[in-house]
């Protein structure tokens, strides 16, 4: 196989880094070309989620037909592995499989795969070389990008993990005509939010989007416009000190209801849906939103079978209390994520508690 590659639908400068970000077709089957080009290490270590070893066998036959020694680890599907004890597996798996400083970790799955295989190659040896190839609609518009990693604790999502960017990230959007309709709705989730943070013609053609997937080529279209809103965003706030919070719009909340489900009630996209319920109707009572698009947004997410109520099985006050642990939090204020107006976005703000419990209890209504 060549060792040489298309040009990249986008390239972000991120920090010194530049991250070429290939998207279409067949993209998986760049993988060893993309490695081999840069004339580095020998080695991969491809970790796959168990539910599409198929993606994963096409990137590490890449890789194989690059001249590059290959390992394959799968992992089981879900938010359950995202763990401590799943990072030291792997990482005995790679000491095992001779993974040196200049090999790569090639990551095959949705978010919870790339988020971490992500932080197992930036923690193993001190860091290894990382590639992203999403499988998963959410993992396309947003988790492979922007370069944050981690893990869970009981006490909340992602919160030992490090910021740290792949050399390149592949989107194979010929996967995505395998996911079960749940996981592309979930996926659909997050370019909701893209669509309410950059509003105008993203966020009309977000809420005209037919049924899931929706044609090829303006699918590919879509994935990139949120790409690129996510890259121009983290390429200005790599490490999340500033203006990279607006990405968290529907989050905070998201993020409560999710772990407060044991996060096996709701997927990652679906506790998002309704995270970014809250935010609107939180954003209203803080800053004037109008409510039609509150309303707006839950006819959309509703549409393309997102979740618009919360389960009665959920605790509003474990939601709440998680919530005021999220990573965002200072102590002193839950740091939200609102908005005034479509594309008007701001951060940090600290709502009345009473509001934000009101949005929560109004899911279950």
């Amino acid at each position: 196989m060549s060792t040489t590659a298309p040009d990249p639908a986008i390239t972000a400068v991120i920090g010194a880094r530049e991250v070429p970000v290939h998207l279409g077709p067949g993209a998986i089957d760049l993988i060893g070309p993309l490695l081999a080009a840069r004339g580095e290490g020998d080695g991969a270590m491809v970790v796959v989620d168990d539910g599409i070893t198929s993606a994963g066998e096409r990137a590490a036959a890449s890789c194989r037909e690059a001249g590059l020694r290959v390992h394959v680890e799968a992992v089981p599907a879900g938010e359950a592995s995202k763990t401590l004890s799943e990072v030291e597996r792997l990482s005995r798996a790679c000491a095992r499989a001779g993974i040196r400083r200049r090999d790569a970790v090639v990551a095959v799955g949705g978010g919870v795969v790339g988020d971490l295989a992500g932080f197992l190659a930036a923690s193993y040896q001190r860091g290894v070389r990382l590639v992203q190839a999403p499988t998963t609609l959410l993992a396309m518009v947003d988790s492979s990008l922007g370069g944050k990693t981690g893990v869970d604790l009981p006490e909340g999502k992602n919160y030992v993990g490090a910021v740290y960017q792949p050399e390149a990230v592949v989107m194979d959007t010929r996967v995505l005509g395998t996911l079960p309709p749940r996981e592309l709705s979930c996926g659909f989730a997050e370019v909701v939010k893209y669509g309410l943070l950059v509003g105008g013609e993203l966020l009309e053609s977000v809420a005209a989007w037919p049924d899931l997937p929706g044609p090829d080529d303006e699918l590919a279209e879509l994935i990139r416009r949120c790409a690129e809103c996510k890259l121009e965003v983290v390429a200005e706030d790599e490490f999340d000190l500033g203006r990279r919070a607006i990405l968290n719009l529907g989050h905070t909340a998201g993020h409560g209801i999710e772990a407060a489900g044991g996060y096996d009630l709701y997927h990652h996209g679906e506790a998002i849906s309704l995270g970014l319920l809250v935010a609107l109707r939180v954003s209203e009572h803080a800053l004037g939103l109008d409510p039609a698009w509150r309303d707006r947004t839950a006819a959309t997410l509703a549409r393309h079978g997102l979740p618009v109520g919360l389960d009665p099985s959920v605790d509003v006050d474990e939601v709440i209390e998680i919530m005021s642990r999220d990573k965002k939090s200072d102590g002193r204020a839950l740091n939200m994520v609102l908005l005034r107006a479509p594309g008007d976005v701001l951060t940090h703000q600290d709502p009345d508690p009473a509001v934000v419990r009101a949005a929560v209890e109004e899911l279950l209504a």
